[in-house]
C-alpha cells in the first residue's frame, strides 16, 4: 500500500510539472468546471437571423487533448460570430448527461459533445434534438446510427490506425524474439476499443509476441491506471511492452515502472499524442504515441453544426476519421513546442 500511495503521488506530479497547459499559452488554457463564453465579431456581415449560442461538453478540461479540443470549437464559434458555451464532464458520464441538459437549458442552438462513454448520454442527446438543438460529437463515436437522425455528424480520429502503428512498431522491436506485453482498455470508450483492435491486429499471427494480461482501470482515475500496472509488475517477471488506451494511462505506467526499478526494459505506447507524452518520449520513458489532431476534430463538427443552422446541407459522410501520426523519438522535436 505504501508502495502504491508513493507510486500515485509520484505520476501525479509528473502529469502537474509537465502538462503546463496553464502556464503561459493562452491558445491551450482551459481549466476544468468552469463555463468559457466567447463572442467575436468577423467583420462580415452575417446573413443568419440570429446570434447562435453554440455549447460543448468536454471529456475533461484538466488534459491537454481536451483544451485543444475546446480551444478548436470556441475559435470556429467566434469565426462564425457566436457564443461559445463550455462545460466539462470531468470523465462522469452523469456530470456528462447534466451538463447537455443545461445547454438544452440555456438555449444553446447546437450542442457539440465529446463524449466519455458510447452509451451514456445518448438520452439526453435525442432530448436535445427533439427541442430543435442541432447536435454533433466528435473524438467518441456514439451508439448513434446517421438514420436515427439526432446527430448530424460523427468526427472522430483513425483510432484504429493509431493503435495498429504502435503494434507494428512492437513487431519490430521484437524482431522474432520472445515478447511479452500488456494491455490497457476502456471497454465503455469506443475510441479505446478500436485502438486496442488495431494493436491487437497488428501484433496478431507474430507467435514470439505474447499478450500476457488486459487490465482495466475501474474507475478510470489516475490511482486506478497506476493500480493496473503495478498489479502487472508483481505478477510478471518480464513485461517488454505495455500499450494503453491513452496517454494518462502510459504516464501512469511510467511512474509504477519508474518505482519498480523496470522503467528502462519496458517499451510504452499510448495513443494521444500530449505534450506531457511527448516530453517522456523524449525523455526516453515512452516509446511511441499515435498523435492525435483534437483542434481538426472540434472545427469540422463545429463548423457542421452552423452548416445546418444556415440553412446549408453537410456534404460529407456522416462518420469523418481524422488522421493520426505516429511519433516516436526519430520525430518527437517536430511536435514539441
Amino acid at each position: 500500500m505504501k508502495k502504491r500511495l508513493l507510486t500515485v503521488a509520484i505520476v501525479a506530479a509528473m502529469i502537474a510539472s509537465l502538462a503546463g497547459c496553464s502556464n503561459g499559452d493562452n491558445k491551450t488554457n482551459a481549466k476544468a468546471d468552469t463555463t468559457t463564453e466567447t463572442t467575436a465579431d468577423t467583420g462580415k456581415e452575417n446573413e443568419k437571423d440570429k446570434d447562435y449560442v453554440i455549447g460543448c461538453v468536454l471529456i475533461s478540461g484538466t488534459i491537454q487533448h481536451c483544451q485543444l479540443f475546446k480551444q478548436g470549437f470556441e475559435e470556429t464559434c467566434a469565426a462564425n460570430g457566436a457564443e461559445a458555451v463550455v462545460l466539462d464532464a470531468n470523465y462522469d458520464p452523469q456530470v456528462l448527461i447534466s451538463s447537455i441538459n443545461d445547454l438544452v437549458a440555456k438555449g444553446c442552438d447546437g450542442i457539440v459533445v465529446e463524449s466519455c462513454d458510447a452509451n451514456a448520454p445518448l438520452a439526453a442527446i435525442k432530448e436535445a434534438a427533439n427541442a430543435g438543438v442541432v447536435v454533433a460529437a466528435a473524438d467518441m463515436y456514439l451508439d448513434i446510427s446517421e438514420e436515427d437522425g439526432t446527430v448530424i455528424s460523427q468526427t472522430v480520429s483513425d483510432n484504429y490506425s493509431g493503435g495498429y502503428e504502435c503494434g507494428e512498431d512492437v513487431v519490430k522491436r521484437a524482431d522474432g524474439k520472445d515478447f511479452n506485453v500488456c494491455i490497457m482498455e476502456l471497454q465503455t470508450n469506443t475510441s479505446a476499443v478500436d485502438r486496442v483492435k488495431g494493436f491487437q491486429d497488428a501484433i496478431e499471427g507474430h507467435d514470439n509476441i505474447k499478450v500476457l494480461d488486459i487490465g482495466t482501470p475501474n474507475p478510470e482515475n489516475l490511482e486506478q491506471k497506476v493500480a493496473v500496472c503495478d498489479a502487472w509488475v508483481e505478477k510478471f517477471d518480464k513485461i517488454d511492452a505495455i500499450f494503453c488506451y491513452h496517454d494518462p494511462a502510459a504516464i501512469a505506467c511510467v511512474s509504477s515502472l519508474k518505482a519498480a526499478g523496470r522503467l528502462e526494459n519496458t517499451f510504452i505506447y499510448s495513443v494521444d499524442g500530449n505534450e506531457e507524452n511527448l516530453i517522456a518520449i523524449k525523455n526516453g520513458e515512452v516509446t511511441g504515441s499515435a498523435k492525435q489532431d483534437p483542434y481538426k476534430m472540434a472545427q469540422a463538427s463545429t463548423e457542421d453544426i452552423f452548416t445546418v443552422l444556415n440553412g446549408g446541407a453537410i456534404d460529407h459522410d456522416y462518420l469523418t476519421k481524422v488522421p493520426i501520426t505516429y511519433v516516436d523519438a526519430s520525430n518527437v522535436d517536430e511536435f514539441l513546442k
